[in-house]
């Protein structure tokens, strides 16, 4: 799964029909699980979507590439998802 990092927080995009997605509307608490390293974080309300999109795609292409990257994917129908990151205790 793509994913950028930013500002304490992870920036995703998804189907707004995935389970997992749905999860986080009903409970926006999770862990996630990256390689060896965890953490836990909350699921943020994106109030604008398209502007975080946007953004999103700003993000991934210097680290995914620019060939890979296109601007179909904020017209697909998908909603970006923000995990803020929560510090150990």
């Amino acid at each position: 799964m793509w994913f950028a990092h930013e500002d304490g927080g992870l920036w995703l995009r998804t189907d707004p029909d995935t389970d997992w997605y749905r999860n986080l509307v009903a409970e926006p608490r999770c862990r996630v699980i990256l390689g060896q390293a965890a953490a836990d974080a909350v699921r943020e309300v994106v109030p604008d979507e398209e502007r975080a999109l946007r953004h999103l795609i700003d993000l991934w292409r210097p680290k995914y590439g620019a060939e890979w990257v296109a601007d179909w994917y904020v017209e697909r129908g998908r909603v970006p998802v923000r995990l803020r990151l929560v510090p150990p205790d």
